[in-house]
């Protein structure tokens, strides 16, 4: 049985876990994945301030989740984490299309996130859910190298 329900920030723990593994294989990235660096406490105050978040449960088991905000008529989401164990199940597309349902229920006008450049897996993944690139820049993190970053969007 597959579900997907919105978390609660008492659950900030167990969105971190699946967010950790997911992005470990990033660690090695130029810069590693901040996704990597985040701590729950962070995660339980993002959500405690108006942050959002979603868990797609497979068997009883937390098999991946998507945070996501408003920002003025757009839903952003981002940190889309699926456990390596549990990809090629949908739950990326059931996760993004639930964010884009409940986008639409709120009268959101679009939905968007942000990729990484160096992942055009990722930006075939959102292609393919009919997200379109609108804007390309170079992140520049303190202390880090500067990578690129795709935004894509969707209208509703």
């Amino acid at each position: 049985m597959k579900e997907i329900k919105e978390a609660k920030p008492s659950e900030a723990a167990l969105i971190n876990a699946i967010m950790h593994e997911a992005f470990w294989e990033y660690r090695n990235e130029t810069p590693p994945s901040g996704a990597i660096e985040e701590t729950t406490e962070a995660i339980q105050s993002g959500l405690e301030q108006g942050e959002r978040a979603a868990v797609w449960w497979k068997d009883g088991e937390a098999a991946a989740m998507i945070r996501f905000r408003a920002e003025e008529e757009y839903i952003y989401f981002h940190r889309l984490s699926v456990r390596p164990s549990y990809r090629g199940h949908g739950a990326a597309a059931a996760l993004v299309h639930w964010v884009e349902e409940t986008a639409a229920e709120e009268h959101f006008k679009g939905v968007y996130c942000k990729v990484r450049a160096s992942t055009p897996g990722n930006i075939r993944m959102y292609e393919r859910m009919g997200y379109g690139t609108v804007r390309e820049y170079t992140a520049e993190k303190e202390g880090k190298p500067p990578f690129g970053v795709v935004v894509m969007e969707k209208m509703l």
